[in-house]
């Protein structure tokens, strides 16, 4: 129950951010207005909104309530039964030897109730304590006669039952032993799908960054090439470049108009993508926040792998599922033992007196009845049944066999999990590494391109360089920014899924619940 508590906990505060965020939008503007989100806004947002969560939170409830169910099994069960009334009227035929049938019509009214309190016990068999009261009004017409016998019985009955399986295994607790685990791999499998919904929001959010960056690039390319064309078209006018460096330039300029509409376009692709993705509607107009900075920090493979070992769900997942196989092989291994059930019945009888006038209210029938209940021998009876398998072609040998391989099965595949694990561990720190390297080697390549493009702007001015030469360093420029971009998505990736492999948030040196 405590991984549900931490879960709820994780669910609430994840409310509660998102239903901040959309008490802002509401008081900020209306649909039309443009909303930027960081991302932990969008990850709050999908937590409480997306599909996929809202699925899972219903699968673990699902779990819960089953679970919940197997425990309330040992508690007291009452319920009750009332025919009010049971009536019917028909014809029955008499037949007497060597004579032809004689139709006679029967009628019957009955009121009854039937209670039953039954008490489950720890060793998989119950006591109950029953109760039953019904009064009978009953007739018959002979046809023979013509005439009519009539008559009223109240019946009452106290007694206790007992039931206890022997020689077998406890179905009860082992019901209650796997819907447990049950409900245990649930909360773990939603902490899971929580984990991999974060990073594919990460993912998403770093989609659209892209694309939003894109388009900020293409427009500072665009206003980069306007700027050389009009300084171009400047110089050609005053005869100071030939006619084709200016349709070069008419022609760059074109092109980058055409870039800059096709990132547009994208970006809003993506803008759709992003807002089904965190459970948006599509007509609400979001972008993301594209000032994000970075900060490199040290990782321990060690205590990666430790945190990894130690807190991914995958592992735990497996041993559940063992120990569930371990069940099925106990489950199945006893369908061919010796097993009994001893079941014990003890009750006090009462019928009202039979010549009592038909006129007999029923307050002085249920007292004839009870008098004769003091009266009356008490029932009893024990009943011991065996069940004894004799021979069954080898199925249940087989039966057994198959779980016990199944049971392997789970317990190579745990060992190849732990393998699995590792070295998605090992791999995703090296992915950090080699992330975090590229990007500031191409950090210093876009300073440099941007510090080249600038004196190349000037040399151009100045009309020491052709606008070939300016047009280059342009390319060069949008290039290492787009090289720069993409290493930092990767990065900031990176960094997520080190989070979800490891369950470690080495950034800020705590735990991931």
């Amino acid at each position: 129950m405590k991984i549900n508590q931490k879960l709820h906990c994780i669910f609430h505060a994840a409310g509660f951010a998102a239903f901040g965020f959309f008490i802002l939008l509401f008081f900020t503007g209306n649909a039309e207005s443009q909303y930027v989100l960081k991302l932990q806004d969008a990850i709050d947002i999908a937590l409480e909104q997306s599909y996929n969560m809202k699925s899972l939170r219903l699968t673990l409830t699902q779990s819960e309530e089953s679970y919940n169910a197997s425990r309330f099994r040992f508690r007291t069960q009452v319920d009750m039964e009332l025919d009010v009334p049971s009536w019917s009227e028909r014809i029955d035929p008499v037949r007497a030897p060597n004579e032809l049938p004689v139709y006679n019509r029967l009628g019957s009214k009955q009121f009854s109730s039937e209670l039953n309190i039954r008490q489950p016990l720890p060793t998989d068999g119950y006591l109950g304590l029953r109760s039953t009261l019904y009064q009978t009004n009953e007739f018959t017409d002979l046809a023979a006669s013509d005439s009519r016998i009539k008559g009223k019985t109240f019946y009452s009955s106290f007694g206790l039952v007992f039931n206890q399986p022997l020689f077998t295994y406890n179905t009860l607790k082992t019901g209650l032993k796997r819907t447990e685990l049950s409900y245990e791999r649930a909360s773990h499998r939603l902490k899971r799908s929580q984990l991999d919904l974060v990073y594919n929001v990460t993912q998403s959010f770093f989609s659209l960054y892209r694309t939003t960056r894109t388009l900020e690039i293409s427009a500072e390319t665009l206003e980069q090439k306007k700027q050389v064309y009009d300084l171009a078209k400047l110089k050609f006018e005053a005869g100071l470049i030939p006619e084709v460096e200016a349709l070069q330039m008419e022609v760059d300029f074109a092109a980058a108009q055409a870039d800059y509409t096709s990132a547009e376009a994208n970006r809003a692709r993506q803008q759709d993508q992003f807002k089904l993705d965190i459970g948006l509607k599509l007509s609400d107009n979001v972008t993301v926040d594209t000032e994000i900075s970075y900060e490199s920090f040290a990782i321990d493979l060690e205590k990666a792998l430790e945190e990894g070992k130690n807190r991914r769900t995958e592992i735990r997942e497996q041993e559940i599922d063992i120990e569930l196989q371990r069940l099925t092989v106990v489950e199945t291994d006893a369908r061919s033992e010796i097993s009994a059930d001893l079941n014990a019945f003890y009750d006090f009888t009462g019928v009202s007196d039979p010549y009592l006038p038909y006129e007999t209210g029923t307050r002085n029938l249920f007292d004839s009845s009870w008098e004769d209940l003091k009266r009356r021998p008490r029932n009893r009876g024990v009943t011991l049944t065996f069940n004894i398998p004799i021979w069954d072609w080898g199925v249940n040998k087989a039966e057994v066999a198959s779980a016990r391989a199944s049971l392997r099965n789970n317990e190579l595949f745990m060992e190849e999990q732990q393998k699995i694990v590792e070295n998605s561990i090992r791999d995703v720190v090296r992915s950090v590494e080699e992330a975090r390297s590229r990007l500031g080697v191409l950090e210093k390549s876009q300073q440099v391109a941007q510090r080249s493009y600038d004196i190349s702007m000037e040399r151009f001015n100045n009309g020491e360089i052709t606008s070939q030469d300016l047009a280059l360093d342009n390319s060069r420029l949008t290039s290492a920014k787009m090289a720069y971009l993409s290493a930092f998505i990767t990065y900031q990736l990176s960094i997520a899924d080190l989070k979800r492999k490891t369950l470690w948030d080495f950034e800020n040196n705590r735990a991931i619940e």
